[in-house]
């Protein structure tokens, strides 16, 4: 996988919709261009086999997360999602959450501010504002891209560049709408992965309800999956 794909795919790809009716379509070429921005971003800090990202995700999968994570899944780096690494890491944690003690070991605090359309995070310089700081780096990457990192979830290798399980997805953009209502299962990334690089849609919503997110899938289209935790 890399983002040949995602960035000739026309339209709306990754919806994200966060608290207070706060939301954000992007293109695939903009998830793309994003992606890029990251890896500009990372690799001044080494981003390769030995960077590892820790993404807690305290609060939901929000889509500052998601093209932080393939931005180092696909430059050779190491995702580790849920419990904190053993090894050196760094830390991407939305803005509120920078200063928790299990973070104090990280070598480098990446903060996003999680509403849509913040164009800086207020800390101070002992952490590093993603939302600034990314802004500042190219589009498009010099760098050759392609499913070589590792991605580590509550403890357990994914193998998230092999074949997704889902029989639906085959050649082709893939068909439909996935749902996801926080952070996908263990299991559930490389179905989440395939069908975002493959130019297919996602909607994914962070601390909204089940109600609004079953209406925001009512009128986006034919729902295809849900992934994360639903509730029952």
């Amino acid at each position: 996988m890399d983002l040949s794909t995602i960035s000739r795919t026309g339209g709306p790809v990754l919806l994200w919709r966060g608290p207070d009716y706060d939301s954000l379509d992007l293109t695939g070429p903009v998830v793309a261009n994003w992606v890029n921005k990251g890896v500009g971003l990372f690799g001044d800090y080494d981003l390769g086999p030995d960077f590892t990202l820790w993404v807690p995700t305290p609060n939901g999968l929000h889509w500052r997360e998601v093209v932080g994570i393939i931005s180092v899944l696909l430059a050779e780096g190491r995702v580790v999602l849920g419990d904190r690494p053993e090894e050196d890491h760094h830390a991407l944690v939305p803005f509120g959450t920078e200063s928790d003690e299990s973070l104090s070991d990280a070598e480098e605090i990446f903060v996003y501010n999680p509403p849509a359309l913040s164009l800086s995070t207020p800390v101070d310089d002992d952490y590093i504002d993603v939302n600034s700081a990314i802004r500042a780096y190219p589009d498009q990457t010099p760098r050759r891209l392609a499913a070589t990192g590792s991605l580590i979830v509550d403890g357990r290798t994914i193998d998230w560049a092999g074949d997704p399980t889902d029989p639906g997805t085959g050649s082709g953009r893939p068909e439909g709408l996935l749902v996801s209502n926080s952070t996908p299962r263990a299991d559930e990334w490389p179905r989440f992965l395939h069908h975002l690089l493959g130019g297919g849609e996602i909607l994914l919503a962070t601390g909204i309800d089940e109600g609004r997110i079953a209406d925001l899938s009512d009128q986006l289209g034919d729902v295809h999956g849900r992934l994360g935790a639903w509730t029952k």
